[in-house]
């Protein structure tokens, strides 16, 4: 295969699995129950936010506080995928709308998932919240 035939084959490759991800954690059982518990249903949700639709992603942004255990590891990965999907401008802007309490709840999320910096790649949005240090830390799974 040629150079660029790899390449190309390897971001579809990326691109699937990402997409593979987002599907199966916003399916995680314990996530799927605790936002039934509020009324939302959460993959058609996920699911409005990752093509763009600003409205759902803050219902996922308002969210955050209400999972726990597993729930909120998956819901971590939700927001991480999306943050990188819709990317930095797109995010930000809909997180800069709620309060400031929420705000550091979702960077504080996205510190959890991303287990180390991540200023670099996405200032806006980590400019939007507080930090745990700590949460920049590979965690062990266990």
């Amino acid at each position: 295969m040629t150079r660029p035939v790899i390449c190309l084959t390897l971001l579809l490759a990326t691109v699937a699995l990402r997409a593979d991800t987002l599907k199966d954690a916003s399916n995680w059982p314990d996530l799927v129950y605790s936002a039934k518990q509020r009324g939302i249903d959460y993959p058609a949700t996920v699911a409005r936010a990752r093509h763009g639709d600003v409205a759902t992603l803050a219902i996922l942004f308002r969210h955050t506080p209400h999972t726990d255990g597993s729930g909120a590891d998956s819901h971590c990965v939700v927001l991480r995928q999306l943050l990188e999907m819709l990317g930095d401008r797109k995010f930000s802007s809909t997180l800069r709308h709620e309060t400031a309490s929420l705000r550091s709840k979702v960077t504080e999320a996205l510190d959890f998932d991303f287990d180390h910096a991540w200023q670099k790649q996405f200032p806006l949005t980590y400019a939007l919240g507080s930090h745990d240090t700590r949460l920049l830390e590979p965690h062990n799974e266990t």
